[in-house]
């Protein structure tokens, strides 16, 4: 026999008993994987679409009004203006997760010519009711130091690891990204 719901929404049933999954009293609602308040799933996905250039999949995290403090205003199409802009400005850009003294945030990472990877801003992001309520990237350098944030490695740095190729037609030799610098 099926008990009532405990308090995480679970029920205990009897292996004995047959299985009724149509319980009718709850709607069916469908899996984001995140918690309403979220704000380190919410990050995740703000990381995922950026890095897949995804304006779509970003607008459809942001609240209406998302608050955008290094440009004059805020809502949408500032938010997605301010993407775009960073994305022309800057097309070798990725961002990797981060916590800045234990809260989720980014860290943008831009190529040089070496193939190595400097950090170039803290992306700072707030939530409210499962939206992002927040975009800025502060001009702080200690923050910057101190954000704690993983290696720009992987497949996503290998689509922009080499542009050479695109001038001359031929991959090129990456030099050690650990050696010892001028």
């Amino acid at each position: 026999m099926t008990g009532a719901p405990t308090e995480d929404g679970l029920r205990f049933i009897d292996l004995d008993d047959e299985v009724d999954t149509d319980d009718g009293d709850s709607p069916a609602a469908e899996w984001s994987g995140r918690g309403p308040d979220d704000l380190e799933s919410l990050r995740d996905e703000f990381v995922e679409g950026f890095n897949a250039r995804d304006l779509d999949a970003l607008l459809a995290l942001v609240h209406p009004d998302i608050d955008c403090p290094d440009r004059a205003g805020d809502g949408v199409a500032l938010f997605a203006d301010e993407l775009q802009s960073i994305w022309e400005r800057s097309p070798g850009a990725i961002l990797t997760r981060a916590f800045l003294d234990s809260t989720p945030c980014a860290v943008a990472w831009l190529p040089d010519e070496d193939s190595c990877w400097s950090r170039a801003a803290t992306v700072c992001l707030d939530a409210e009711d499962g939206l992002l309520t927040l975009f800025e990237l502060p001009d702080d350098a200690d923050a910057l130091d101190r954000a704690e944030a993983e290696d720009p490695t992987g497949e996503e740095v290998e689509e922009w690891s080499d542009w050479a190729e695109w001038d001359s037609g031929a991959e090129t030799v990456a030099k050690p990204r650990h050696r010892a610098r001028p």
